[in-house]
């Protein structure tokens, strides 16, 4: 929603010319600040995930190895995609493992496709050469690499700030594959909030714990080809970590070991501050005042 400035200026202007002009000033900017405070800050990057917000596992096919617990939906693009290793090995919280070609799983496959697609888009507004050392993350930005393909480094840390905003939005985006090698940390600091964290991954995205142990991997993994979630020495009985998102692919999805993906927390549109309810009954409640009192004096004039 944006509310035009513009048309509350054209009131001020005319209510100035008149002998009760200057009674009516500070009300008059009052409602101007209330109405661009309630206007949403440019330069925020959108990642509209739409129906898919209430999915924790979307992909062409999905399959998984452990006891996975999946907060959320888990579904496939369409009738000819297959979901193996759920109910009773997996399970899902608060959602359902939905039966190739429903029409929820294929729009909310759909609208992951157009998030995906559109977020491909954004202008890259900060970049990094690489994720092989300590990187620290702005809220509102979207960042890029120079590489193609990007891994981690066994041991270093990713801090994300959101500047004490807990709305502000992180995209990761990288034009090839992305792999998490071993051990790796997170650090959400300043309100950043895992569900406004959005990796946006070219082809393949592998979470690869191998001797490490189990991880916790902060946000929602988009991936243009496959995901992996991979337990490499411990088979499908061990933890291989936590996914505080939803991780979408639009090939194959696979959980090779037991994986907990905390899903999108449903977050249909990331980046689109609404105004909140009392701020636009204070709006409305300013206007109608300064409404009335114009009135008025045009009466008694």
């Amino acid at each position: 929603m944006r509310l035009h400035v513009v048309s509350v200026q054209f009131v001020a202007a005319e209510t100035l010319r008149t002998n009760g002009g200057k009674r009516r000033h500070s009300l008059i900017w009052l409602v101007m600040a209330v109405a661009a405070a309630l206007v949403p800050a440019s330069g925020t990057p959108i990642v509209n995930l739409a129906s898919a917000s209430s999915f924790g596992l979307l992909g062409g096919t999905i399959s998984n190895t452990g006891t996975s617990v999946v907060m959320g939906n888990v579904g496939v693009k369409d009738a000819s995609g297959t979901i193996t290793g759920f109910n009773p090995t997996g399970t899902t919280v608060g959602g359902s493992v939905l039966a190739p070609g429903s029409t929820a799983s294929n729009n909310a496959y759909t609208d992951f496709v157009n998030a995906f697609n559109a977020a491909l888009l954004l202008p890259s507004t900060q970049s990094y050469p690489d994720l092989t050392m300590n990187r620290t993350f702005i809220g509102n930005n979207v960042y890029t690499f120079t590489l193609t393909n990007i891994s981690t480094t066994t041991g270093i840390n990713l801090t994300f700030d959101a500047q004490n905003n807990p709305n502000e939005v992180f995209v990761i985006r990288t034009a090839g594959a992305f792999t998490a090698n071993g051990a790796l940390t997170f650090t959400l600091q300043n309100q950043a909030q895992a569900n406004n964290i959005y990796w946006i991954i070219g082809t393949d995205a592998t979470v690869s714990v191998g001797s490490s142990g189990p991880i916790t991997f902060e946000g929602d993994i988009l991936a243009g080809q496959s995901f992996t979630m991979s337990a490499a020495s411990g088979g499908s009985g061990v933890l291989a970590g936590t996914i505080n998102g939803c991780v979408f692919a639009e090939t194959a999805n696979t959980l090779a070991g037991t994986t907990d993906v905390n899903g999108c927390s449903g977050n249909a549109t990331a980046g689109v501050p609404e105004p909140g309810s009392l701020g636009l009954v204070s709006l409305g409640m300013l206007l109608g005042i300064l409404a009335r009192r114009e009135f008025r004096f045009r009466i008694s004039s």
